[in-house]
């Protein structure tokens, strides 16, 4: 048993509504529905009464819902309480970062900071969005860096959890080059389906990609081929030649120089995102205030345009 079974029962049980849950656990319905069914075997009882609309429990779901509780509350505290006390005799700054940013952004934007001045020993987690910032919520991380765009919101309460941008960067449309500078995979109106690399669904990169299918008058057809949650992953398919790919801008920009990319499409097919920090107040404010300064007093002085210095990311 898997204690994520639970945080998905306990949504269903609240909501009464699979789809709605999946969008507050940020996956798909299918796999929601997959992992429900998951924990009533493993209890071996039926939890959910899927004969109404909405969803209701069941007598046993209803006795079962307590003990979830109890469990999930449980193991939450125990986990944050033996953390607080491994880290008690040592400075660490934990961070939660998105998987794409991890490897393209973070020792970059680390290696500027003032972190040997409080001796800090910076613990990263590189992990889905959602998870990310349920990390920071429970207070499992001091600080998230991800990525944010005007209409895909943090679910963050911002009075308690300030943040600031700090960089900018873009999703770009890409594919292998054949030939000098042509795309082997360009976005034409009228042309025939492009193989398409696409973000898992549910992903945060999913729906900001998705954002530039949806302009008035942008309609390429595509035809998916390789499905993955990983940046990474789509960049090695897109430099094999296996389709065209909305990447970011700075995982790519140096395989762009080297002739591996080349822009599948013009700029209108790219989607603007911001590199975000967030913390939660009482931390940023207090321990961690001389560095959410230096952050911010770097984060002023950088250029608006897209990090073009590092490659690797997922």
């Amino acid at each position: 048993m898997e204690p994520k079974w639970l945080e998905d029962f306990l949504s269903v049980a609240r909501t009464g509504n699979f789809s709605q849950s999946a969008i507050e656990m940020n996956i798909t319905q299918s796999a929601i529905s997959r992992r429900i069914k998951a924990l009533e075997q493993w209890v071996g009882v039926a939890l959910i009464d899927r004969s109404t609309y909405p969803t209701r429990l069941t007598p046993a779901g209803e006795r079962f819902r307590e003990a979830a509780r109890e469990a999930t509350a449980a193991l939450l505290k125990t986990r944050q309480d033996l953390r607080q006390a491994l880290d008690a005799d040592r400075k660490l700054l934990r961070i939660a970062i998105q998987h794409s940013l991890a490897a393209s952004f973070l020792a970059p934007w680390l290696a500027r900071l003032p972190l040997s001045r409080d001796d800090l020993l910076v613990r990263a987690t590189a992990d889905n969005l959602h998870d990310c910032v349920r990390e920071l919520e429970e207070g499992s991380v001091d600080l998230l860096v991800c990525y944010t765009h005007g209409e895909l919101p943090l679910q963050l309460e911002a009075s308690r959890y300030p943040s600031m941008p700090l960089a900018a960067d873009a999703l770009v449309p890409v594919s292998q080059q054949v030939g000098k500078g042509r795309a082997l995979h360009a976005l034409q109106p009228g042309a025939p389906a492009v193989p398409w690399l696409t973000y898992s669904e549910g992903t945060f990169l999913s729906r900001a990609a998705s954002l530039a299918l949806q302009r008035p008058g942008l309609s390429p057809a595509l035809h998916p081929v390789v499905e993955s949650a990983l940046a990474e992953a789509l960049r090695g398919a897109a430099i094999a030649g296996l389709g065209v790919a909305w990447l970011p801008l700075s995982l790519v920009a140096d395989d762009l120089k080297r002739g591996l990319l080349v822009r599948a499409g013009g700029p209108e097919f790219d989607v603007s995102l911001q590199i975000c920090l967030c913390g939660e107040r009482s931390v940023v404010e207090g321990r961690l205030s001389g560095l959410w300064q230096a952050a911010r007093a770097l984060a002023e002085a950088a250029p608006t345009a897209p990090r073009r210095s590092a490659r690797r990311g997922a």
